[in-house]
């Protein structure tokens, strides 16, 4: 079937994304013919302005549309335990089991020295700014159980031992070589629940 270069270049736009596929993109571009203008105008204007409207939380660097993201906002939070994450994703499937009641840090990526990803290239002086400044009782390590995350985690205790600090990681369960982000909610709430002392 010979597609018009509109939908072809929809097709490519669509499975250029992460996890998804050309059969899931035509089904995706498929799906969008069949929707009335109203709709298209507000799926299209809200991917043109996700670049203006969404920034970085300037605390934990979380996405919000504010200065502060909602979490780091709210005074219901525990803001002395921080859960250091790699990706913003990680806080969503961190936040579904309801079990974690502190705020988030996230680090932009983890140690990846093939990849040309060093200390400097990760929010780690941020953490330890939050750290001298603030009044924080524990520090949970939530990166993904695979050869980054740990190389990250190892880092970042050897790091933080030099503060009056407990430090913590999640508990195992969460597959090795996984991602926090595709973990269901009961092992996330056991991983949470069972967190260990490092």
């Amino acid at each position: 079937m010979s597609l018009p270069p509109t939908i072809k270049n929809l097709i490519n736009h669509f499975s250029a994304l992460p996890g998804i596929g050309n059969k899931t993109a035509e089904r995706l571009v498929f799906y969008l013919l069949k929707q009335n203008k109203i709709f298209l105008t507000d799926f299209g204007n809200n991917i043109l302005h996700i670049k203006d409207q969404i920034k970085n939380c300037t605390l934990c660097g979380q996405f919000s549309e504010q200065n502060l993201c909602s979490i780091c906002a709210n005074q219901k939070r525990n803001h002395g335990l921080i859960c250091v994450v790699a990706e913003a994703a990680d806080i969503e499937a961190l936040e579904r089991p309801r079990e974690f009641n502190g705020v988030y840090h996230v680090l932009n990526g983890t140690l990846n020295i093939m990849e040309g990803v060093g200390i400097e290239k990760l929010r780690i002086t941020e953490l330890i700014q939050r750290i001298k400044q603030n009044n924080i009782q524990e520090i949970i390590l939530a990166l993904n159980p695979t050869i980054e995350g740990e190389t990250t985690s190892l880092y970042l205790t050897k790091l933080l031992k030099n503060y009056n600090l407990k430090i913590t990681k999640l508990a195992r369960g969460l597959p090795q070589g996984g991602d926090l982000e595709y973990a269901d909610e009961i092992t996330l709430s056991n991983a949470i629940k069972g967190r260990i002392t490092i």
